[in-house]
């Protein structure tokens, strides 16, 4: 049980596959958490109680690859995320809710917001993009690279200085090598995590943007460097309805600093709750969350 409400764990059968997820809280508005590469539902140890004080329902899963979902064969796409997401808002019943998505969980949730718009109150696109460009797609070739020849712990261990900040190297050198410990300890198999990066590599939705007709936030992490701020710019000036957001930190903002990355993601959704849409034509508002 959760100190604000009850936690459910359950499972839903989308196609061949199933997909685990869990249900926490019970708040008058839920919030759908889909999660990068490599992350399990337990990646939002630091963000869930946050949503949770803030008065949400939290629904969360394992995308295929991972954690207690099934692990199919690969490449993976971020439709085939979108549609594994669907089933679990059908199965938990929700009519109305907000979408957040960081990183590859960022381009599942672009997807579903194309596929599946009915009872989307808003979007939250963390870290993330609507297509790599060559740069990007060069680091996720190199992760590839290691992968074979290294294994996962090889790859987990070479991920820390893309996704944490060089302030974060210097500041908390003692937090940051027991993240480390637990990346290297990962269960992911090396097939798994290899058809998760076909998402990140191949993903492009850019001439569909300007058709999602919800309030989107584009959250960015300043120290970013493996999906720039730039890269994410552009996903914003393709948006009808889009907010931008910054928060101090590299990648792995949502670790590095929770606070404010959970606070920019709880005021955003303060704004859309029920009721008739809140946004309007164009970007409702620039903000700094520290």
């Amino acid at each position: 049980m959760s100190a604000l409400g009850a936690r459910i764990d359950g499972r839903v059968t989308t196609g061949a596959i199933e997909i685990h997820y869990r249900v926490e809280g019970d708040g008058p508005e839920t919030v759908v958490l889909v999660n990068g590469i490599g992350d399990d539902l337990e990646a939002w140890l630091l963000q869930v109680p946050d949503l949770l004080a803030a008065g949400l329902r939290v629904v969360s899963f394992d995308n295929r690859g991972l954690g207690g979902s099934s692990k199919p064969a690969g490449p993976y796409t971020s439709r085939q995320g979108a549609s594994d997401a669907r089933a679990v808002v059908e199965t938990v019943g929700l009519e109305s809710f907000h979408l957040v998505g960081c990183s590859m969980g960022g381009l599942i949730a672009l997807e579903y917001a194309l596929a599946f718009p009915a009872g989307l109150r808003s979007l939250v696109l963390a870290n993330t993009y609507a297509a790599p460009d060559s740069y990007t797609r060069d680091i996720l070739e190199s992760w590839s690279a290691i992968l074979e020849s290294g294994g996962m712990a090889a790859v987990m261990r070479q991920m820390a200085p893309w996704i944490f900040s060089p302030e974060f190297h210097a500041a908390q050198p003692e937090v940051l090598a027991g993240f480390i410990v637990e990346m290297v300890k990962t269960p992911q198999t090396a097939e798994s995590f290899a058809a998760q990066l076909a998402i990140l590599h191949d993903h492009d939705c850019s001439d569909r943007l300007g058709t999602i007709d919800v309030p989107a936030l584009v959250l960015v992490a300043e120290s970013d460097i493996l999906i720039r701020p730039a890269l994410s710019r552009r996903m914003l000036d393709l948006l009808a309805h889009g907010s931008w957001a910054s928060v101090p930190g590299g990648h792995a903002v949502m670790w590095e600093n929770p606070s404010a990355w959970n606070r920019a993601i709880v005021e955003f959704i303060g704004r859309h709750g029920e009721g008739p849409p809140a946004a309007g034509p164009g970007r409702r508002d620039v903000r700094k969350f520290t």
